[in-house]
């Protein structure tokens, strides 16, 4: 069953950290800028996986803002700070953690939200109606398979409005990893055919089963290989979701730590190329929300030896320091990547637009530079003569690099 009960209890605090940085960042911006064009200034938000709405962590015992709580909360700050009008609806198929997220909608007395028992697939039509020519995004964030491919594409990201409609999907590495190791079992294994046609149905047919036995994926080491599969089949998907709807899609791995495999793939569908700057932007901004997590985390360990071994030197101020050079080498590395993307581009023409050419622009560093280091990069080439400097008062996402003469 897709629900989030167990969410903090499962030792993913620092995969939530990004998740939700990014989510909270892109709904503020998304529902801020397509309302302030669309009739009414109305703009619809739907959370098909919602969850309980908010969780009290058993580590800490605070309570935690689950996605249907950041919601409310962007919604109450637009419609009360500048007169727009989020339509929201948050949908739980759990019944335990449905009561609990009826409370919290009615609890934050916004006017414009409700909660719907049952599955996602049987009241999208539903949210839909109810955003009738508005904006909307999709947030889809189950545990284990998602919603099913027809209704992803026919109904969500072709449906029939002149406005936009984005998806926000956790596709969810783990459970394709899990599942596609039953491909192994023997025909009659319990549990084995249901769970694959379970898959089948989230992504469209059985087309995915051959990535588990494709000669790359065989040539690997036997413990990557499950791990290689579930990987090509979730870019293969986006892939194939374009081609069915014409979206363009940006992925965002999410791991607990740097070094472990992605936990899912935070994926943004969208029609306007414009949307590839802001979530970006709200990328890099939650990345950086992530290690510094993950640094609170290895202060904490470290300040209890500290306490246990007084006589030895601080590892608080060793890690103080390590973590300050870390991200100046990151801002560095962004800044010089962007440099290099850009120098490259020149090479064959006389201008990049920063909207129409961002993903070349940004190079290796999309998803972890940002604006800040884009201007910085432009500055820096404007210096040594490569290009015209930035014109005052353009917004960076509509502004165009040309070469210098």
């Amino acid at each position: 069953m897709n629900n989030n009960t167990n969410f903090f209890s499962d030792d993913k605090g620092a995969a939530a950290v990004l998740k939700h940085g990014i989510l909270g960042r892109y709904a503020a911006k998304f529902m801020a800028k397509t309302s302030s064009t669309s009739p009414g200034k109305r703009v619809g938000f739907l959370d098909g996986y919602a969850g309980q709405g908010e969780y009290v962590n058993p580590i800490n015992g605070h309570t935690e803002e689950g996605s249907p709580a950041i919601a409310l909360g962007i919604a109450a700050n637009l419609l009360n700070g500048v007169g727009r009008e989020p339509h929201l609806v948050f949908v739980e198929r759990d019944k335990t953690a449905f009561k609990s997220l009826s409370a919290v909608v009615a609890g934050s007395a916004y006017p414009h939200a409700v909660a719907l028992e049952g599955d996602v697939a049987d009241h999208v039509q539903t949210a839909l109606d109810e955003f009738k020519d508005m904006p909307a995004l999709v947030f889809l964030d189950p545990f284990g398979s998602a919603l099913n491919h027809e209704v992803l594409v026919d109904q969500i990201l072709k449906r029939s409005s002149t406005q936009p409609t984005e998806v926000l999907l956790n596709f969810s590495l783990q459970a394709l990893r899990r599942i596609g190791g039953r491909l192994a079992e023997p025909d009659g294994a319990s549990g084995r055919e249901k769970a694959l046609a379970r898959v089948d149905t989230w992504l469209g047919g059985d087309w995915w089963r051959a990535y588990f036995t494709a000669p790359e994926v065989l040539a690997l080491p036997a413990d990557e290989r499950i791990s290689a599969a579930a990987l090509n089949i979730a870019y293969a998907h986006s892939k194939r979701v374009h081609v069915a709807t014409g979206c363009g899609y940006f992925s965002v791995p999410v791991r607990r730590k740097p070094s472990d495999k992605p936990l899912f793939l935070l994926t943004l569908y969208f029609p306007r190329q414009l949307a590839v700057f802001d979530y970006n932007e709200t990328v890099s901004m939650a990345q950086q929300d992530w290690r510094e997590f993950l640094h609170k985390v290895e202060l904490g360990e470290a300040e209890l030896l500290d306490e246990r071994d007084p006589a030895l030197y601080s590892r608080v101020s060793e890690l103080e320091e390590l973590f300050k050079l870390d991200e100046a080498q990151i801002n560095f590395d962004a800044i010089s990547t962007i440099k290099d993307s850009i120098r490259e581009a020149l090479l064959t023409r006389v201008s990049v637009s920063v909207r129409k050419d961002f993903s070349l622009i940004m190079g290796a560093a999309r998803g972890l530079g940002r604006e800040k280091h884009l201007r910085a990069a432009w500055k820096e080439l404007a210096a040594e003569g490569l290009v015209a400097e930035c014109p005052k008062g353009v917004a960076l996402d509509s502004a165009v690099i040309m070469r210098a003469n």
